[in-house]
């Protein structure tokens, strides 16, 4: 038998071993992300989405659950986060979800009047990867509810926006 196939083979096995090696290796992700929450939010529940650039890019979502936000702070109780993206070429979508009672929401301005009021999101995440995972992550953002007073109703929450990070190794 020649030499050639078999240093061929162990040439692919050796770059087979490699790749899975590399594949195998954790690596740390930061995505900026900014967007808005959803009109469905409750007391204890936030909903939002918006664009993430950074490491991979592409549309994100997260579902924030919370107690109610007057406690100071409100612990984060648990939800889901999900990054719409491409890697290497295909549609992918990473997940993770908040580890509970590891997180706060904590409102920083607008405690008096019917002025704008900003909150401090922060949480930790476990089961994150693409198609879910054994990674973990952080959020951290700032989230701002518009407000105005409408003479009939008071005041009113008409629009909110969040930016911050997630930081995410998997």
């Amino acid at each position: 038998m020649s030499k050639r196939p078999l240093v061929s083979i162990a040439l692919a096995i050796g770059a087979v071993m490699v790749m899975t090696v590399t594949a195998a290796a954790s690596s740390n992700y930061t995505e900026w992300i900014h967007g808005s929450e959803l009109p469905n939010a409750t007391t204890t529940e936030g909903h939002f989405v918006g664009e993430a650039t950074g490491s991979f890019g592409g549309a994100w979502a997260i579902d924030v659950k919370h107690q109610p936000l007057y406690y100071s702070p409100a612990y984060i109780t648990g939800g889901s986060f999900s990054l719409d993206t491409v890697i290497n070429g295909w549609p992918s979508t990473i997940h993770g979800t908040f580890v509970p009672w590891s997180g706060t929401v904590r409102q920083l301005s607008g405690f008096s009047g019917c002025t704008n009021q900003q909150y401090a999101v922060n949480g930790r995440m476990n089961s994150v990867g693409i198609n879910g995972g054994s990674g973990t992550g952080s959020f951290s953002a700032t989230l701002t509810h518009y407000r105005t007073n409408v003479w009939w109703v008071g005041c009113v929450v008409y629009s909110a926006s969040v930016s911050g990070t997630v930081s995410m190794t998997f």
